[in-house]
């Protein structure tokens, strides 16, 4: 699968979306910045969930939008996932159901074998005849991620997908998305303002400012960029890796 491209332009009334990326269909990319920098309405046209009027999203061979041919996909016919910070799931329905309901709705006639496979990749085997109220947040959230990846989607999006979770559910989950990462072939384009989860998950960083992509590259290589210089959190700076 060749690279991920997305070009926008979409006036908002805080800002304007305008961002040019070329991002490697491998791993996560991280879209990183404070609050109404424009990082969900990147995930949301990618979706097609908002139409830009000036954009271009390409995944791999396949194109999604194009305005200048006039095309547009809409979301049902964009092989992806989305994962939102909510999970909603079925309250009227246990996790096996949950997980099916998905798969059974879509049109491709998956393999049921990815959807026992997804139930394995996210430790779900001992959970699937609750109900959803008896899960914890984290539970729900690995549910959520499982039910998208059972769709076999070329793409997965996840929008904050821990920001409704407290720093121990945080902690339950973040061992399960790091498998993810390193287990799947399916990039992934992930939302945060956390600085834990960038320094833990990233390949690729996108630093969003009022709707611009100020840095791009590999983590360590943002950071370490001077030209405009990048702080995570309130005093994450620099990301080492070794081998202990």
């Amino acid at each position: 699968m060749s690279d991920i491209q997305i070009q926008l332009k979409l006036a908002r009334q805080d800002f304007t979306l305008d961002v040019n990326l070329t991002l490697p269909a491998q791993g996560i990319t991280v879209l990183y910045g404070a609050s109404g920098s424009g990082k969900t309405t990147v995930l949301r046209c990618v979706a097609g969930l908002e139409k830009a009027p000036s954009a271009r999203v390409q995944i791999g061979d396949s194109v999604w939008q194009d305005h200048s041919n006039g095309i547009f996909l809409p979301p049902w016919r964009r092989p992806l996932g989305y994962v939102f910070q909510e999970s909603s799931l079925f309250d009227h329905l246990n996790v096996h159901d949950n997980l099916r309901f998905g798969v059974r709705r879509d049109r491709k006639g998956l393999n049921p074998a990815s959807l026992d496979e997804a139930i394995a990749l996210l430790g779900l085997g001992d959970l699937l005849q609750r109900r959803t109220h008896q899960l914890s947040g984290g539970e729900r959230q690995r549910v959520a991620i499982a039910r998208a990846l059972a769709l076999q989607p070329r793409l997965l999006l996840l929008d904050e997908p821990l920001a409704s979770l407290d720093h121990a559910r945080r902690q339950d989950i973040l061992p399960w998305l790091e498998r993810l990462r390193d287990e799947i072939k399916i990039p992934m384009l992930y939302v945060t303002h956390a600085a834990e989860e960038v320094a833990r998950l990233a390949h690729t960083l996108v630093v969003m400012e009022h709707g611009k992509a100020t840095a791009v590259g590999t983590v360590a290589d943002v950071l370490a960029g001077t030209d405009y210089p990048v702080i995570l959190g309130d005093d994450v700076g620099a990301v080492l890796e070794g081998t202990v």
